[in-house]
């Protein structure tokens, strides 16, 4: 059985991204989960900045702790919004072609895939949902 519990400090709607990491690190103390705050924050960041870039508003967050399932507990962070979504396996396909160092762009959804359990981008009826999973 997990338990879900929706985080009441972070607002359903866009903000500023420093009052949404306060809000997930308050959260994250409260949950007694302070050792995944710079990993999820930097996530959030993340997949925040880049709705924010990419998407179409409005732009939501949400953060769920999962406990009491087979294995360790965890946390899904997602940020949703009406834009079409992407190509997840695309992205990492790129990550493997031998001009990816040279870059200048696009490091960010790499450093979710090194810090997640798992992350990818779930379409929806009204947009698409980005998520990404930590071990708690």
């Amino acid at each position: 059985m997990s338990s879900h519990h929706d985080c009441p400090r972070i607002p359903d709607r866009s903000g500023p991204l420093s009052a949404l990491r306060h809000g997930l690190r308050g959260q994250l103390g409260d949950w007694g989960a302070d050792a995944v705050s710079d990993d999820a924050c930097l996530v959030l960041s993340e997949l925040f900045a880049n709705a924010r870039r990419h998407g179409t508003p409005p732009v939501r967050v949400a953060v769920t702790l999962r406990t009491g399932g087979p294995g360790p507990p965890s946390m899904r962070l997602e940020v949703a919004d009406r834009g079409p979504g992407f190509d997840a396996d695309a992205v990492r396909a790129r990550w493997r072609h031998p001009s990816y160092p040279l870059a200048e762009r696009g490091r960010g959804l790499y450093l979710v895939d090194r810090v997640s359990v798992a992350w990818g981008d779930r379409r929806t009826g009204a947009g698409h949902t980005v998520w990404a999973d930590l071990r708690v």
